[in-house]
């Protein structure tokens, strides 16, 4: 079950962390991989992991950001495989400057927030669904969401959070769009997973077991975690759904960091009346 034997995916955001670990995965799986992502290093890095095992993989260096990038990963991908299957929009990520409460995100920091975790996915998701429906069979495509996108998320991942919010939408709204054409979409909302983008947060093993604490399973998630979602959200056994929100959480449901905040702002308040 869950073979990806001979599927095309394309995967961004794939030189690192979460999108290094779906293509590795779906390469083990037996897909034949596009990966994207800033980095060449990486890429080339991705590359001789996945050919050592026997794997058949292609890169392209990209900004997610740019549609008419994202349009040459699409036939960079037509190239070098002659379809696609599956298409993971991964990339995304913090902004400096927009990790703040809201009233104090820069206008530029706003915009690049926006551009990077939402107006990227549509660009990916537009050019996936237009292969896809041209190609007459059918596909897949998944958006990568968060945990940030089931509650509020002050204290710094506020307009993150929006942006994912958003996804989930657009997820809802894809799968009623495109699913005359058999073509798929899907989202995986990951809690805190360990990776280069959480390490600034993960900092010592003290701050690592707290974070930990507030996930019912005990753990931090790890890439592979959700990588394993991805692969079924690939699958032809995933063939009767879309328009799905997959929580990869550890069980939990809400983030913590809004009662953190909560707790925060309350201890300041105490403070300021000399409690």
């Amino acid at each position: 079950m869950f073979s990806l034997e001979g599927k095309v995916c394309v995967v961004t955001g794939a030189g690192k962390g979460l999108g290094r670990a779906i293509a590795t995965t779906y390469a083990a799986q037996g897909a034949k991989i596009v990966a994207a992502a800033r980095g060449l290093q990486d890429l080339e890095s991705l590359k001789a992991e996945i050919e050592a095992k026997g794997g058949e993989v292609a890169i392209c260096t990209t900004d997610v950001t740019s549609r008419k990038a994202m349009e040459s990963l699409g036939e960079a991908a037509l190239a070098a495989f002659g379809h696609v299957d599956v298409w993971v929009n991964n990339a995304g990520g913090f902004i400096d400057g927009a990790m703040c409460d809201w009233i104090d995100v820069e206008e530029d920091a706003l915009d690049a927030m926006l551009r990077l975790n939402l107006v990227s996915f549509v660009y990916g998701a537009q050019v996936a669904g237009k292969l896809m429906r041209a190609a007459g069979k059918g596909g897949s495509i998944i958006l990568m969401s968060s945990l940030d996108a089931f509650n509020p998320a002050p204290g710094g991942e506020g307009c993150y959070g929006a942006c994912k919010i958003a996804l989930n939408h657009i997820t809802e709204t894809l799968a009623i769009e495109l699913g005359q054409y058999g073509i798929r979409v899907n989202a995986i909302a990951p809690g805190v997973v360990d990776t280069p983008l959480t390490a600034p947060f993960l900092t010592t093993d003290e701050i690592r077991a707290d974070r930990a604490s507030f996930y019912p399973l005990g753990r931090i998630g790890q890439p592979a975690d959700v990588a394993a979602a991805a692969v079924y959200f690939a699958s032809d056994e995933a063939g009767y759904v879309s328009g799905a929100k997959l929580l990869v959480s550890g069980g939990a449901v809400f983030n913590s960091d809004p009662y953190r905040y909560m707790m925060k702002v309350a201890a300041e308040k105490k403070a300021k009346a000399g409690v």
